[in-house]
């Protein structure tokens, strides 16, 4: 008996650690999804077909996972610009950051500059007091003064005539690069401004110079852009800024028309490059308020979108860029690609969760293992250190630019909870813990979710519904997303977790089988086929011989008496039964049940 429970033991305790196994399995493939898959899914959609795949999906296949480098090598034009089919700005810009660098190429981005037709340009002179100022150029010189109003009184030669207004002196545009040199009998300070021609828009350039009276200044108007057939061209233009600024060369002339042509230009996404390559605040700001809820689309193509947005931040961590996070590991494909797109694919793992596969240096080191900071050159307020290796087109940096308080921003901080209505949350340096500052909004706690489809109807609002979701038509969702609702699950897990209960149950009886004994004989004894002779069966015909019970007896036939006419039979009585068996059966049943 005891052999037989130790075995039965054994036998349940096995089928509990299948049980569990198989759940457990179940569960370790349900959960293989994210930014690992993603880089599974991209090698293989990209393994051994770098030949037939395009010269973009080439380009950031190398940038992530360093595949394709000999394709895209021979799909350039002599090594100096890509694709071979029709060199472009944009697709060789791309090209040199995924390389580490191309001296033919670079060169060939720089030989196509061209001066913008698109831009004005101004000489502005200020000085607190009215004065006379001489300016000078192509061994001339002419005299203008600036009065009391600020106003200057007149042009100075072709190259400089009056603006409308008298406020400053328009450049004309066959007078750029040429050198201006302006002195006054006064204190003063000269800079130049720009605009979009047609535009009310006025930018000031980032030189300002000022001088003593009978001082001197020099202003020089240096304005590019990266044209393709006489034509800038704007998109190629952040581009090349951006990667050319990464491999050291001077793109502030470029800057003027990158940041004129931006409201032209918003499907770009210009202030992601700008910010980069600037690190002015009102960049930052202007582009994290472009978020569409959880990913950027200004262009169409909201993957591609969000990945340029997310670019600068590669090394910072804004409350934008956890919500894109969260957005795009909820609508990832089923085997981790975004849309099946590899381009797509290829530059949310680079721009958004880069796993360096290895630096184009090996013998380089990392710059935060080292203990310093990737950053943009412009927020280095350090020195850059070239020894240490960064992702992209970031530097190493010594001492990172310290952060300015939420009021020097123009900014009000909101509580832990609060958020920024209206405006956009940005990192300052007088923050505590869970405090943001908002700019260009108002601090108010956040009101609940008032989606029709979260609210009645139990849903979620996504771009783009899990495997084990459906989208419902029957409710609404802000921005254009789907509203998705679970679907009803076919696969039914009930008899697994009755197998469990029974297995338990049988457990728990063995333990405590001697306190359950006593109960199971009492079931067992109402279910008895047994007889007792109260209730032994009467034989079919006649009636049982008289005796003492367990008498042997045998069965005879009964003689058939037949009655003399006119007799009646009289009708058999049965004795009742003695009362003395049945109390006897019950007596028994209790000692049982002791």
């Amino acid at each position: 008996m005891k052999k037989r429970l130790v075995l039965f033991s054994i036998l349940i305790i096995l089928l509990i650690y299948n049980t569990s196994f198989f759940l457990a399995a179940e569960n370790v493939t349900a959960e293989k999804t994210g930014v690992d898959l993603a880089y599974d899914c991209l090698r293989e959609k990209v393994s051994e077909r770098c030949s037939s795949i395009s010269s973009e999906e080439r380009i950031f296949s190398l940038l992530t996972i360093k595949e394709c480098k000999n394709e895209v090598v021979s799909d350039s034009a002599g090594g100096e610009c890509w694709p071979k089919s029709g060199c472009n700005i944009k697709t060789t810009a791309q090209a040199i950051l995924a390389l580490g660098g191309s001296a033919k190429a670079e060169d060939w981005l720089l030989a196509q500059k061209e001066i913008p037709s698109e831009l004005s340009w101004f000489l502005q002179i200020e000085s607190p007091e009215a004065t006379i100022c001489t300016i000078t150029y192509d061994g001339s010189s002419y005299s203008t003064s600036i009065n009391e109003d600020k106003k200057i009184s007149s042009g100075a030669g072709s190259c400089l005539t009056l603006s409308e207004g008298g406020w400053w002196l328009k450049v004309s545009p066959d007078c750029y690069e040429k050198e201006f040199k302006i002195s006054c009998d006064k204190q003063f300070l000269t800079s130049l401004l720009f605009k979009k021609t047609g535009s009310t828009t006025i930018h000031v350039s980032e030189k300002t110079t000022s001088a003593s009276a009978e001082g001197t200044t020099t202003e020089e108007v240096t304005s590019l852009c990266f044209s393709i057939a006489g034509s800038c061209d704007y998109e190629g233009s952040l581009w090349a800024a951006l990667i050319l600024d990464h491999r050291d060369y001077d793109i502030t002339p470029y800057l003027p028309y990158l940041v004129a042509m931006t409201e032209e230009n918003l499907k770009f996404l210009p202030e992601a490059f700008l910010y980069s390559l600037t690190g002015y605040t009102d960049f930052r700001v202007d582009l994290l308020s472009k978020q569409k809820d959880t990913y950027w689309d200004e262009s169409g193509d909201k993957f591609y979108d969000t990945s340029v947005a997310l670019y600068p931040f590669k090394y910072e961590e804004p409350s934008e860029k956890t919500k894109s996070i969260n957005w795009l590991l909820e609508v990832q494909d089923s085997d981790g690609c975004w849309q099946g797109n590899i381009r797509n694919t290829a530059f949310i793992l680079y721009s958004i969760f880069s796993k360096d596969p290895g630096s184009t240096s090996p013998s380089v080191d990392d710059c935060e293992d080292a203990g310093y900071y990737c950053l943009s050159e412009i927020n280095c307020e350090g020195e850059i250190l070239p020894e240490y290796d960064c992702s992209g087109t970031f530097k190493c940096c010594d001492t990172k630019k310290s952060l300015e308080t939420c009021q020097e921003l123009g900014g009000s901080v909101c509580n832990s909870q609060e958020r920024c209505d209206g405006g956009n949350s940005i990192s300052a340096s007088d923050l505590v813990y869970g405090e943001i500052c908002c700019i260009s909004g108002v601090c108010r706690e956040p009101e609940p979710d008032v989606s029709n489809c979260e609210v009645v109807g139990n849903g979620a609002c996504r771009s783009f519904c899990n495997d084990d979701e459906e989208e419902s038509f029957s409710y609404t969702c802000d921005y254009g997303d789907a509203c998705c609702v679970e679907k009803v699950n076919d696969k039914s897990y009930w008899w697994i977790w009755l197998l469990l209960i029974l297995i338990i149950l049988v457990i728990l009886a063995i333990v405590f089988r001697d306190r359950v004994q006593p109960y199971w004989i009492i079931v067992k004894s109402k279910f008895r086929k047994t007889k007792t002779p109260a209730q032994k069966e009467i034989p079919a015909r006649g009636f049982p011989p008289r005796g003492p019970p367990g008498y042997p007896y045998q069965r005879r036939p009964l003689q058939r008496r037949i009655l003399p006419p006119g007799t009646s039979r009289k009708p058999v009585r049965h004795s009742p039964q003695k009362s003395g068996e049945i109390d006897e059966v019950l007596k028994k049943l209790k000692e049982m049940g002791k």
